[in-house]
């Protein structure tokens, strides 16, 4: 079966003849009488590995080399150049410029086989250890989460009032980061930090947490340590980026009147500007100790009449899109299911 496909490029017919001749049999071919040919080629298709002519006209192979390296989906596909200029110092050259290897002419089919055999088999390596790496990683991902989510629900049983909400956090900071535009990675990564938002309370004691009257000053010093507390606590995780941050400052406001650290509009990471307002909002509709629950439209003005002093005006123009599109109503319920 005829697994790789090269692309063979040399603007002399004959050789390009002499290598089908010598490879048609083991492997598909595509061929190209120049470097602008070859470049058409792969707009349409990338093969496994590239034959390329060094000394062409037009086109160069060292030019038709760059550009195709210029290209990230085609940077990595191996090329071997083909000359027959048997000086060592262009030979070098070639290497120094990133190129698999380097074929002198005329071609000696036992040696040409050799060593396109030998560059295909270093990137079967290479591109199945990738794919082992990817698996893991997807695998030590999924641990990894089972992991944060037995932190956060064992964080939430210190307080059954608020069972579900780092999860409802979570689920609409996810939906922001979508409509924000971020990737499904950078959208995972934010879900992920929201969850330990409130890590840092599960070293706040119980009676602050249940408190059904107002803070005095030092009870509220004390739930104010949560976010350095948790920043402490996810430092050393390097696996997910923002987790520290989300933890630190998701209590900062954007005119610098929040805490730990009193920043201000953008100087707040934008991790902690998004879990602010899901934080919020979810604290607003949900019952407290000391509180009961608002309706939507009452969070919502909330929101709204804090939007540019607590909050960050964009980002809550983007909570009331998904609002009025129901896309946080339906977090709330997949939440109870």
């Amino acid at each position: 079966m005829k697994e790789h496909t090269i692309l063979v490029v040399d603007d002399n017919r004959t050789n390009l003849q002499i290598i089908r001749d010598i490879l048609e049999s083991q492997y598909h071919l595509l061929m190209a009488v120049s470097g602008e040919a070859a470049l058409k080629f792969l707009q349409r298709k990338s093969p496994d590995l590239i034959l390329l002519d060094l000394m062409m006209p037009g086109m160069s192979g060292q030019e038709v080399f760059q550009a195709i390296r210029q290209k990230p989906q085609q940077a990595a596909i191996p090329v071997i150049f083909l000359t027959a200029n048997q000086d060592s110092e262009v030979e070098v050259e070639c290497l120094n410029m990133g190129a698999s290897d380097f074929i002198t002419k005329p071609i000696v089919p036992e040696v040409l086989c050799h060593r396109i055999r030998n560059t295909l088999e270093l990137r079967d390596l290479q591109n199945d250890l990738e794919e082992q790496i990817r698996r893991k990683t997807v695998e030590n991902e999924r641990l990894l989460l089972q992991a944060i989510e037995a932190i956060v629900y064992s964080i939430e049983a210190k307080d059954t009032i608020t069972q579900g909400h780092s999860v409802r956090v979570a689920g609409y900071c996810r939906a922001m980061a979508r409509e924000l535009g971020y990737d499904e990675d950078v959208q995972q990564q934010i879900y992920q930090t929201a969850l330990l938002h409130d890590v840092g309370k599960i070293g706040t004691p119980d009676a602050i947490l249940k408190k059904t009257s107002p803070l005095n000053e030092e009870e509220y010093r004390i739930i104010q340590k949560h976010t350095t507390d948790g920043a402490s606590i996810l430092s050393t995780i390097g696996t997910i980026p923002y987790l520290e941050d989300g933890a630190r400052y998701h209590h900062e406001h954007y005119d610098g009147s929040g805490y730990p650290q009193g920043l201000a509009g953008d100087d707040i990471p934008l991790i902690g500007r998004i879990i602010a307002v899901a934080d919020v909002y979810d604290a607003l509709i949900s019952r407290r100790h000391y509180k009961d629950p608002l309706d939507q439209q009452m969070a919502r003005k909330e929101l709204m009449d804090h939007s540019g002093t607590q909050f960050d005006p964009g980002i809550v123009q983007t909570f009331i899109r998904l609002l009025d599109l129901g896309v946080i109503e339906e977090i709330q319920k997949e939440s109870e299911r």
